[in-house]
């Protein structure tokens, strides 16, 4: 029986805490905010694109605070984690950072990150319209570390043209996992095998997240693997049982779209798979066919989705001015003038009050996936909490031991047997 919690229950508990959190921010006094002249720097990675709406927004932040002088160091991602290692290392790192989740409690466990609950407390951030589960997810030994610049979601997407060519429907909304294997053992029987009805699954950890989660459990929490051996086990053996009947990619094929099932998709190889909601746009532009997007299988009364963090603003513990910092912070994630800017280049935004200005100018495509993210918002699961040291190798190891299986090297429950106690390893 799945066991599911809705954001609903999430979004009423921060109905309480929230509005006695707001209360006392605005009864407390400012922190003291310099007069004169105040310099800060913000760091973060992405393209042209990014680099060009997040200037602008930046431009509007020092409009509205002409003493405040915000210096800008961005670039490429490759090298940027080292870049900022090693000016933490040099006691000269930037005021505001963008930074990753996977790496958000190796740095707080250096004592690297500004708790921003006291910019809350000062009045100088706003949490108003942040889902509590969001809240949460940056919050480590009781310090909110950073918060989220933007949102997006699991989604799984079908591509509706060739479906329909061979003669199979695709699931309705509210479909099942069980659904999603008729429909693929379908499509493959209708090509012949030329085409197959979902790309093979088992190596993907965030999918197999949202699975755990519509069981009531974690991939991992805080203290490490947070789901049993026999979830696991149940997960690895679906789509082993899906290969066997032909309506998941051979290993091979899975082999050749690894990290990026939706190539195969664009290919024409298989009809379905799974990708986050701000992928859709990208995909759907990358080929002609029509692609209907979805939750995930099984959704519909045990959530297993939430909004994850597309990546994240933290405060540095050594910034000589925090409180302009997380002013800067609040500019960037809760005004409707920024957001107007910087649109959904990161994501959704993470405070539903500014959702409106960030999509005013999206196009059908887009509004689609963020149609699914929204969903998401209003009835999904809460977002894990910072996942521990050694998440990233847990990860691989996830990766390896589903390739195991694919090739036959090893059975569903030496695997599962095998990885649940080298990941506990890896996670100390």
């Amino acid at each position: 029986m799945f066991i599911g919690r809705s954001a609903y229950q999430a979004a009423a508990a921060f109905g309480l805490a929230g509005a006695v959190a707001l209360s006392l921010a605005a009864c407390a006094p400012s922190a003291p905010v310099e007069e004169g002249p105040v310099e800060i720097r913000i760091s973060w990675w992405g393209g042209d694109s990014r680099h060009e709406v997040t200037n602008a927004a930046i431009d509007e932040f020092e409009a509205e605070h002409p003493n405040i002088t915000v210096v800008r160091d961005f670039g490429g991602f490759e090298g940027y984690l080292d870049k900022i290692t090693t000016q933490y290392a040099g006691k000269n790192s930037p005021d505001v950072i963008q930074l990753y989740n996977d790496v958000l409690r190796e740095f707080s466990s250096r004592g690297q990150l500004f708790d921003l609950n006291e910019a809350v407390e000062a009045g100088n951030l706003s949490l108003e319209g942040w889902p509590q589960d969001v809240i949460d997810m940056n919050t480590i030994d009781g310090s909110l570390n950073a918060l989220t610049f933007g949102v997006s979601t699991h989604a799984f997407v079908f591509d509706e043209v060739k479906s329909a060519e061979l003669g199979v429907e695709i699931p309705e909304p509210g479909y099942t996992w069980d659904d999603l294997a008729d429909y693929a053992t379908a499509i493959t029987a209708a090509s012949g095998g030329a085409t197959y009805g979902v790309t093979d699954l088992s190596q993907g950890f965030q999918v197999f997240e949202v699975w755990a989660k519509q069981r009531g459990e974690e991939f991992m929490d805080a203290d490490g693997l947070a789901f049993s051996q026999d979830t696991l086990e149940d997960f690895w053996q679906y789509w082993a049982d899906l290969r066997a009947s032909g309506g998941a990619t051979t290993p091979d094929v899975t082999t050749e779209y690894f990290g990026t099932p939706y190539d195969a998709v664009i290919a024409g190889v298989a009809t379905s798979t799974f990708m986050f909601a701000n992928q859709y746009a990208g995909v759907q532009a990358s080929m002609p066919n029509t692609l209907a997007i979805d939750r995930m299988p099984s959704e519909a009364d045990d959530p297993g989705q939430y909004l994850r963090a597309a990546m994240n603003l933290t405060v540095s513990s050594q910034s000589e001015h925090p409180q302009e910092a997380a002013m800067l912070i609040d500019f960037l994630l809760n005004s409707e003038a920024a957001n107007e800017i910087l649109g959904i280049d990161r994501g959704l935004p993470s405070n539903g009050n500014v959702v409106a200005a960030a999509t005013g100018n999206v196009d059908e495509i887009t509004a689609k996936a963020n149609a699914i993210i929204e969903s998401v918002r209003e009835n999904g699961s809460p977002a894990p909490v910072p996942a521990p040291t050694g998440a990233a190798a847990v990860n691989t190891l996830f990766q390896e031991f589903a390739q195991q299986i694919q090739f036959g090297q090893k059975s569903v429950a030496d695997a599962a047997a095998e990885f649940m106690a080298q990941a506990a390893s890896e996670l100390g």
